[in-house]
């Protein structure tokens, strides 16, 4: 027997696989560990990866919500705002109504003053409504002047007070005086007439207590007849004053109706 005993042969044959089986066992006990490490490590990840999809998702549908949280708001406003301007609406048209209704009946009322106020003329002088008041025209054939003048003779002045005492009764009106000549002559001295006889009603009109600030004057001269032609009848209507009573409060009304 050699150097080794047999029970040293014993030990070598049987701890020797031992120790392979033990070490192979532990080989592969370090491998799974490190394939479950390996897998714990990926499942980690994934897990990472899907709370990061879920703060995502989560944060999108709070950005969601939030921008949907603000579309209400502001379609809510907006249907404030439609509604507010619906009854400021319904308030103008209100308003524009019932305006316009003072304006028809005070219209009316001023129809029936003018009315009343072309008869009077009428009994004084030629006088006619017009869309805006009365006209009353003062013909050579009752409203004289004297050749070439613009002076007031007595017979003019009367016809002149009578017509301010109506419109001394009066009120809201401006008065336009203007002058008028017929085709026989120099057309600029025929301006220059026109203008001096409409001054001179304008002045008695203001001596006998017509407001100064209501009435203008102006001549037309031969440029506006009344009549075309070149006969005696024809040139005697052309040659006249016309007084425009122009109702200022319908016309007034009218423009604030129509502003608002």
């Amino acid at each position: 027997m050699s150097k080794f005993g047999w029970l040293e042969y014993l030990a070598l044959f049987v701890c020797l696989p031992l120790l392979i089986v033990l070490c192979y066992t532990n080989w592969r006990l370090l491998q799974n560990v490190k394939v479950l490490d390996h897998a714990v490590l990926e499942s980690r990840q994934t897990e990472i990866r899907l709370w990061a999809r879920v703060r995502d998702s989560l944060g999108r549908e709070e950005l969601s919500l939030k921008a949907l949280q603000e579309l209400t708001q502001q379609r809510d406003k907006a249907f404030t705002q439609v509604e507010m301007m619906r009854q400021q609406a319904e308030q103008a048209f209100d308003e524009a109504k019932r305006q316009s209704e003072i304006a028809e009946r005070l219209r009316q009322q001023r129809s029936k003053e003018l009315g009343l106020m072309k008869d009077a003329l009428g009994r004084i002088a030629e006088t006619d409504r017009t869309p805006m008041g009365v006209l009353v025209r003062l013909g050579e054939d009752a409203f004289l002047f004297d050749f070439d003048k613009s002076d007031l003779g007595p017979e003019n002045r009367e016809i002149l007070s009578r017509i301010a005492g109506v419109l001394l009764a009066s009120y809201g009106y401006s008065l336009y005086v203007y002058g008028h000549t017929d085709d026989q002559g120099n057309a600029e001295y025929n301006m220059g007439l026109s203008e001096r006889r409409a001054q001179s009603v304008k002045d008695y009109l203001v001596r006998v207590g017509i407001p100064e600030e209501i009435i203008e004057s102006k001549g037309f001269g031969l440029t506006s007849p009344r009549l075309n032609g070149t006969s005696n009848e024809v040139r005697r209507k052309n040659r006249r004053v016309e007084i425009g009573v122009v109702d200022t409060v319908v016309e007034y009304q009218q423009e604030v109706v129509a502003t608002n």
